[in-house]
């Protein structure tokens, strides 16, 4: 490997570091409060395409309004766009069936039935977790084949 390779490998690489340190890491109640903002806003205004390419956070989020978009979402996005109010509903439900469960002598110490109110709510977060994850890896590969062509421009 020459010099100038691994020069160009460095420059690449030093640029990737500079791309994902814009904006900083948003902390997971920043993510859920810009996403409930998309999904309120709605229509497919975020599109990834009108999205900066650079901007980690906007194409992530653009790209999980985009793939939770469509009829079968949709109490998907009425779940997410009212989140804390979801989990405190699910929580109120979940300990009122319980106690109503040990009032009754259905159950006897604790049951899980109670618990059966916060299952939506957690599937509807492990749901954004793993469309997130997949927008994530795809601006990750963008990026990636985008520094491999600016290297494999470079190098000529």
């Amino acid at each position: 490997m020459s010099t100038i390779d691994a020069y160009t490998i460095d420059t690449c690489q030093d640029r990737c570091e500079q791309l994902f340190l814009v904006g900083g890491e948003l902390t997971t109640e920043a993510q859920a409060q810009a996403l409930a903002d998309d999904l309120a806003r709605g229509d497919g205004e975020g599109s990834v395409a009108a999205v900066d390419p650079t901007d980690r956070d906007a194409v992530v989020r653009a790209a999980t309004v985009e793939a939770l978009s469509g009829p079968w979402n949709a109490p998907v996005r009425l779940i997410g766009r009212y989140r804390p109010a979801a989990w405190a509903v699910a929580m109120t439900l979940a300990l009122a069936g319980n106690l109503l469960l040990r009032r009754w002598n259905v159950v006897y110490p604790i049951g899980l039935w109670g618990w059966l109110w916060v299952a939506p709510v957690l599937l509807v977060d492990r749901r954004f977790a793993a469309v997130r994850r997949q927008a994530e890896a795809r601006h990750v590969a963008a990026l990636e084949a985008s520094f491999e062509a600016a290297c494999a421009e470079r190098r000529r």
